[in-house]
């Protein structure tokens, strides 16, 4: 057979060529070039296949928002200082956490972690394949589920997906889980093994409000995590899986099988010997008190006005979240000062309940759902008192306990005090001398004083003492720098949170009159110039003293405002004028503008008390008030200085004014209504001062460094407090027994003497004492004119005043029985409004039974 002719090789291949070409020969070529062709487009594909995964791996929103974890800032606690700088007395946050550095993690922590949640953590890229396989397989062998996730992906989960997305099912469910691959693996291109461990440990909720490790130590433990023990750290480490269901304070006995689980992995993974881990499985979970209920914001009962105080101005000023991320904040409160004023207002409230109120037989009560009104055991069991898990529990603590059940039978009760409980009889019942069985019901929140403590038991002896209904406050501030060193706002902030110092304007009757005294001493009069005693009365209003005469000699101011006297301040607004009067105050940073009519010398205008402690730290400084504030400087979490404090004044009046004022305020101490302050044996001046009907009773003192003032009165409305409750009687004592351990420690200071007056203020005094004669002179013609009525009723205007009365109070005397004291009540009564411009009452009023009716006038305007 003969052999086919070869066929013709192409010379060119080129396109026309190979297109011309014979059809054996173009099949040649096309088989010769299709293999080369198909990789070259493969090639291609995948190029642009792997551009684009590229693109998408580094400008995806999963990219996108892993990157930003390099500027993460989570939510961390907010610290308040004391005035030491050191002193923590307030802690508040949205969430509760304090990061650590990685190498700050005590190494039992990091090994808890890893052994539970991810042992082979450096060894992969965010996901485990073998870890995958090995939970697929046990899950098909065996009834026990376990999940395959890494540290990282608990991370991403933790940071990036959603509760919801989180609870989807089948197809969402497999999104979620490929979202959380890419996220993991995003995590491990931008950050190391360590940062990422430190982001888990920095971020895992542990239940009761703790994020983090380090939270979570203080939280259960009460220690820093640098602190825990093995089997602390093992506790911690289990309960991310369910905190509500393996946190400590939630189920304790699944709490300590989750805890012993991460013991033995810690074995098994060569972390601990088994030695160790057997012998940290024997121990028992032992926590500390705050693992049991979120503490207050506060450290203890004592700083919680003002720290309240403090975070309504961050709030204000920063807006909430950045108030409550973070920042250290510088505060002027004086631990020692503050612990002690607050335990005198509270004494001084117990003292008034006591002796004046009776015993009432009122108790709060925990929240029910029962429709009976009595809770259910598991409502008395869940219920926590904020204050039972912060302090030391030690005799003569006074601390609110729930009773969870009452003995018919043996008349006693059983109380609960967060961990402790107490049994109270009959013996055990206070000044009340109730029965148990017929006082207590479940569910009751009385108050109780601590007598014994067995710390071993978790057992109290206690006696019941009643909470009063009466309210009170008082506030310390430096004159010179505007510092508040203590701030008081009611008895127990627990159960009333209106702050009593900052909230509350209340009358201040006498303690009034400095203002108007000194518009009187710079509109040229002195201390020793005379002012009227006469009687007033202008359409039906018609002042009276305290003895009820509606007139007195006349006398020197500093004798009238030593003692009180009503009539003379009347005349003394009345003859510097409404107006002048008005811008005194005013001058003084009341912000409050005083009414415009003349019972406003008797205290008419009301007034918070942090403004009047304000207004009088005037006086010693020599009259100079500084802007108060409790804020010294607030830093944020990078250290930088958010806010810092400068010093704002105001020159209300010179000198001169001011310490001629002192000199006069003194008097009041010395001899005058506030006299039991002299056993102080310290330069002290000050005013009483008490209100209408004995409603409200007040007291301002200072040093020449120091200025505080005491309040005392029912809360929100008008009730009269009894007949010998007066500012001497009531806010005084409170003041005494603060300043006497206040100012121990310090520094004997005595007052600057007055400068001579100065030459403009000679003319005006000589203006003012011609006035005074013209007016005396008036005066004596207008009452020989009244020689007929003087026939018939005797000349009370004309009366000579030997020693004015040591009271500011214009009621006359209560009625005491044989061989009863005759109560010390000092100030200014009010009843009839004046003629024009009684501003309408600002809250109702509770009047006493009707009083045997005297001959006596009113020196003031009603409410």
């Amino acid at each position: 057979m003969a052999a086919k002719p070869p066929f013709n090789r192409l010379k060119s291949y080129r396109p026309t060529a190979i297109v011309n070409a014979p059809p054996g020969e173009r099949k040649h070529i096309l088989r010769r070039f299709w293999f080369p062709a198909v990789i070259l487009l493969a090639l291609a594909a995948g190029g642009l296949t792997g551009i684009i995964a590229a693109y998408q791996l580094n400008y995806s929103q999963a990219a996108n928002e892993v990157a930003a974890l390099a500027t993460y800032r989570p939510s961390i606690v907010t610290r308040i200082y004391a005035d030491d700088g050191k002193t923590i007395i307030g802690e508040f946050a949205l969430e509760k956490r304090i990061p650590l550095k990685y190498e700050e993690i005590p190494a039992n922590m990091k090994n808890a972690i890893l052994s539970v949640e991810d042992v082979r953590f450096y060894d992969h890229v965010g996901i485990d394949p073998i870890r995958i396989l090995g939970a697929t397989w046990k899950n098909l062998t065996t009834e026990r589920a376990e999940g395959g996730s890494t540290l990282t992906q608990q991370l991403a989960k933790n940071l990036f997906i959603t509760r919801e997305e989180n609870r989807g099912k089948n197809i969402e469910t497999i999104k979620r889980k490929m979202n959380e691959w890419v996220l993991a693996l995003q995590i491990e291109r931008y950050y190391t093994k360590n940062q990422i461990l430190e982001l888990y440990a920095n971020h895992i909720f542990l239940g009761a409000n703790a994020y983090g490790v380090e939270a979570g130590a203080e939280t259960y433990f009460g220690k820093q995590a640098k602190d825990l023990t093995l089997e602390e750290a093992a506790l911690l480490a289990g309960i991310p899986k369910a905190p509500g269901e393996y946190s400590p304070t939630a189920n304790m006995q699944r709490a300590k099988e989750r805890r012993d689980l991460v013991l033995q992995l810690m074995a098994n993974s060569g972390f601990a010997s088994q030695s160790e881990v057997d012998a940290a499985k024997a121990k028992p979970i032992q926590l500390a008190d705050s693992a049991y209920y979120q503490p207050p914001q506060a450290t203890e009962p004592a700083f919680d006005y003002p720290v309240e105080y403090i975070r309504q101005d961050l709030e204000d000023k920063y807006t909430t979240r950045v108030a409550q991320t973070g920042l250290s904040v510088y505060s002027t409160i004086n631990v020692a000062a503050q612990r002690r004023a607050y335990e005198v207002v509270r004494a001084g409230l117990r003292w008034y309940d006591k002796s004046h109120s009776g015993w009432r037989s009122s108790y709060d009560t925990i929240a029910t759902s029962s429709n009976n009104g009595t809770p259910t055991q598991a409502e008395l069991a869940s219920y926590k008192y904020p204050d039972w898990y912060r302090g030391e529990y030690a005799p003569g603590r006074y601390l609110t306990g729930l009773v969870m059940k009452v003995d018919q039978a043996r008349d006693e009760a059983t109380v609960r005090f967060g961990n402790y409980t107490a049994t109270v009889t009959g013996a055990d019942m206070g000044w009340g001398k109730r029965a148990p069985r017929a006082e207590f019901k479940p569910g009751y929140l009385p108050e109780f004083i601590i007598k014994e403590v067995d710390k071993k038991a978790h057992r109290l002896k206690v006696e019941l003492n009643q909470v009063p209904a009466i309210e009170g406050s008082m506030m310390t501030i430096n004159a010179h720098t505007g510092e508040m060193v203590t701030m008081v706002g009611g008895y127990d902030f627990q159960r009333n949170k209106f702050n009593n110092a900052v909230q509350a304007y209340r009358q201040t009757g006498s303690a009034f009159k400095p203002y108007i005294y000194s518009a009187a001493i710079e509109w040229g009069m002195t201390p020793d110039t005379t002012v009227s005693g006469a009687a007033i009365n202008i359409n039906g209003w018609q002042p009276h003293n305290y003895d009820g005469s509606t007139s007195c000699g006349d006398m020197p101011l500093k004798t009238a405002l030593a003692h009180s006297m009503n009539i003379p301040a009347v005349h003394l607004l009345q003859t510097v004028g409404i107006q002048t009067g008005a811008q005194m105050v005013r001058r003084f940073g009341i912000k409050v503008p005083m009414a415009p009519y003349l019972p406003s010398a008797l205290g008419a205008t009301e007034v918070p008390l942090d403004q009047m402690v304000s207004a009088y730290s005037t006086f010693p400084n020599k009259g100079i008030r500084v802007e108060p504030h409790m804020v010294r400087k607030v830093v944020d979490r990078d250290g930088a200085v958010m806010q810092e404090w400068e010093k704002t004044t105001y020159k209300v009046f010179s000198e001169y004014v001011a310490l001629t004022m002192v000199s006069m305020m003194r008097g009041v101490i010395q001899g005058g209504t506030a006299s039991a302050a002299s056993v102080l044996n310290m330069p002290l001046a000050g005013k009483t001062g008490t209100v209408n009907d004995h409603t409200d009773v007040w007291f301002l003192g200072y040093t020449p460094t120091y200025v505080t003032g005491a309040w005392m009165g029912y809360p929100g409305r008008k009730k009269p407090l009894g007949n010998d409750m007066t500012g001497a009687h009531g806010a005084l004592p409170m003041f005494i027994d603060f300043m006497r351990d206040f100012m121990k420690d310090k520094p004997k200071e005595d007052f600057a003497k007055a400068p001579t007056m100065p030459e403009d203020m000679k003319e005006m005094y000589k203006q003012r004492q011609r006035e005074l004669q013209l007016e005396r002179a008036q005066m004596t013609v207008d009452e020989a004119d009244q020689k007929t009525d003087e026939t018939t009723k005797p000349d009370v205007n004309t009366a000579p005043i030997t020693t004015p009365r040591l009271e500011d109070n214009s009621v006359p005397p209560p009625r005491t029985e044989p061989g009863e004291s005759k109560p010390n009540v000092e100030t200014p009564k009010e009843t009839k409004p004046a003629p024009a411009g009684t501003p309408a009452q600002s809250r109702p009023r509770e009047v006493e039974p009707a009083k045997k009716k005297g001959k006596k006038g009113d020196d003031g305007p009603p409410g």
